[in-house]
C-alpha cells in the first residue's frame, strides 16, 4: 500500500504543476523530449527500489482529459507490489526497461518502443541504464485512484 500511496502522491504533485490543456497543439518530438530539463522528485519509499539508485525526475507537459509526463530514472530495479490503478501508455525515449510480471513474463523495451501497462499489473521494472519515458495516463483514472 505504501507504493500505491507514493504513486498517488507523486502524480498528485505532478498534477498540481503548472501544465494545462492549452488551445495550441503540443508537439511531442522525441529529440526535444530527450533533451528537456526535468524537475527532481522525491525518492521512492523504502522497499520499492530493490537495487540501484533511488533518484528520478519528471515534468508534466499536459494536463486535461489525460496527463502527459516525461519521467527519468537512474539505473534501478523497482518492485510494483500493489496493482496498477490505471492504464498507462509509455513511450521509451532513452535507455531500456524490462518489465517482468508476477507471473514471470518478461518483456524488454528500448528507445523508440511503446507499450501499455494495464490496470492491475504487478511485477518489476528493471532499468539497467539511465532511462527516460513519456507517460500518458487518463486524468480521471489517476484522480480516482486515491487523491
Amino acid at each position: 500500500m505504501r507504493i500505491l500511496g507514493f504513486l498517488v502522491a507523486l502524480f498528485t504533485m505532478a498534477l498540481t504543476m503548472p501544465a494545462s490543456a492549452g488551445p495550441g497543439v503540443l508537439a511531442l518530438k522525441p529529440d526535444q523530449l530527450r533533451e528537456m530539463e526535468l524537475d527532481s522528485i522525491p525518492p521512492w519509499p523504502e522497499g520499492v527500489v530493490a537495487s540501484g539508485t533511488n533518484e528520478h525526475w519528471q515534468k508534466v507537459l499536459h494536463e486535461g482529459e489525460y496527463v502527459v509526463t516525461i519521467y527519468e530514472a537512474m539505473p534501478a530495479l523497482i518492485k510494483i507490489t500493489e496493482p496498477y490503478v490505471y492504464d498507462e501508455y509509455v513511450h521509451v525515449l532513452i535507455g531500456e526497461v524490462t518489465l517482468t510480471s508476477d507471473e514471470g513474463e518478461a518483456q524488454t523495451f528500448r528507445a523508440g518502443d511503446s507499450f501499455n501497462v494495464p490496470k492491475g499489473w504487478m511485477g518489476t521494472w528493471d532499468m539497467p541504464v539511465k532511462y527516460r519515458e513519456m507517460i500518458v495516463v487518463e486524468t480521471k483514472a489517476w484522480v480516482a485512484s486515491g487523491e
